[in-house]
């Protein structure tokens, strides 16, 4: 497989040409404004790069992913244990980048709750912090559906691009092998 700098440079370069292709096809297919337009734009290719770099399907293994979050490494460690390597629920196009979302907010929806009950059993009476995320997540949908999509979408494309990479090192190992060709670097190794 390509290697964690390969992965990132292949999510930067397709980021910096899926964001402005974005902002055309926004200006031009639907009736959002200019700057809604370049908004959305902007948070689908943030959201693709934040997916390639910090959410990418290889959460699933000890790499230089999980090192990128630094202490905080160890929130995805359960997920590293029940989530097979290149499987359909860490490298399929959508529901893997989704399903790894999906996780994040219910981790710091966890976090939130542990706090809010460990203040309130201080005798401290704080704010259902929880309650409050989800609630901050209902109005962002709701109130931004435009942004929201954009952001989905940039979210499945970063981590797409990934899974594009390693499927294509993958097939084509196996289409020069088939025909006789030896590589002289096997791609195994993630960093």
């Amino acid at each position: 497989m390509p290697s964690a700098q390969t992965h990132d440079a292949i999510t930067v370069i397709s980021g910096a040409i899926l964001t402005p292709i974005t902002y055309y096809a926004y200006l031009e297919y639907t009736q959002l404004s200019p700057s809604t337009a370049l908004a959305c734009s902007l948070w689908l290719g943030g959201a693709h790069l934040l997916s390639g770099i910090m959410f990418s399907p290889d959460l699933d293994i000890d790499s230089a992913v999980d090192d990128r979050w630094g202490i905080f490494f160890w929130l995805w460690r359960p997920y590293m244990w029940l989530v097979p390597h290149r499987s359909f629920w860490s490298h399929s196009l959508i529901v893997s980048p989704l399903l790894r979302l999906g996780y994040f907010a219910f981790v710091v929806y966890s976090l939130l709750f542990v706090v809010s009950w460990g203040l309130s059993r201080i005798g401290l009476t704080p704010p259902a912090f929880h309650r409050e995320f989800i609630g901050q997540i209902h109005t962002l949908i709701v109130t931004r559906p435009n942004e929201v999509w954009a952001f989905v979408i940039g979210f499945c494309t970063g981590s797409a691009a990934h899974t594009i990479a390693d499927w294509l090192v993958t097939k084509g190992y196996w289409l020069l092998g088939r025909y006789g060709r030896r590589l002289r670097r096997r791609y195994r190794d993630h960093q």
